[in-house]
């Protein structure tokens, strides 16, 4: 699809404005803010479907402000964090490699990875442990599950199997945007199916910075439907700069869940 030079346009000029690389100074700094919008740029002006430039700039900024805020790349190359439009809408999606990024500058992990589990290989697990392991011998290239682990300095690791059916039953039931054409699972399916079991792994046993959780779960709360956003983009550049993150209240059951109680 052809870009649409004035609509590249019309977002470059947004970017550029001094409101936009104020916001961008406040978060990454005055020498790297440059460089950073031209990141967003480019990522924008690469888009091959030619719609993430259609989209609204505001919607632009916010999702890569929100990457910033993460330090996390939206340059598609590093694989740490997308712009994807969505209708006349941008939205933020981390990848598995911004997931893990994040992880790993906490200085907490050992090591932590997400490896495929092929057809003829099986997985046990420990019941006094809770540890898996890998047995058995590889067929072919058929990957049928994913198998995540950590270990952090202290000595606490854990590790998490998912079949490949059980992450798309997890993803039909939790993400809105799981057929849309847009989504990464029609796009990038491995890899959202590895970043499901990381970030599944993460949420119930792992370590993030927790300014960074507010943030993903903020974004997490973004539901799309049908490729449009549930929740509405304020006009006011100001009131979308002021939404916080609202507390998120739990049922003692989920609690249990979150500590990885049945």
């Amino acid at each position: 699809m052809a870009q649409d030079t004035k609509a590249i346009q019309k977002v470059s000029n947004y970017l550029r404005s001094d409101i936009v690389r104020e916001r961008f100074v406040e978060v990454v700094g005055n020498g790297n803010a440059g460089p950073y919008l031209s990141s967003v740029m480019l990522a924008v002006a690469n888009d091959q479907s030619g719609n993430l430039a259609k989209c609204d700039p505001k919607s632009i900024y916010i999702s890569a402000l929100r990457a910033a805020t993460l330090r996390l790349s939206v340059d598609p190359s590093t694989g740490q964090a997308y712009l994807v439009p969505f209708g006349n809408t941008a939205t933020l999606i981390v990848g598995y490699k911004g997931l893990q990024d994040m992880a790993v500058r906490t200085g907490k992990y050992r090591y932590i990875n997400v490896g495929p589990v092929y057809d003829g290989e099986e997985v046990e697990v420990n019941r006094i442990s809770g540890f898996h392991s890998l047995s058995g011998t590889k067929k072919g290239n058929q990957i049928i599950g994913w198998l995540a682990a950590f270990e952090l300095f202290s000595g606490f690791g854990k590790t998490m199997y998912m079949t490949v059916e059980e992450i798309h039953e997890h993803a039909k039931k939790y993400s809105k945007a799981y057929k849309s054409s847009h989504s990464g699972w029609v796009t990038d399916t491995r890899a959202m199916e590895r970043k499901t079991v990381l970030r599944l792994l993460l949420r119930r046993w792992g370590y993030l910075d927790p300014t960074d959780v507010s943030t993903l779960e903020e974004l997490e709360k973004e539901e799309v439907i049908e490729g449009e956003f549930a929740s509405y983009l304020p006009d006011d550049l100001d009131a979308a700069e002021a939404q916080t993150v609202e507390e998120v209240k739990r049922t003692e059951a989920e609690n249990l869940d979150q500590l990885g109680f049945e």
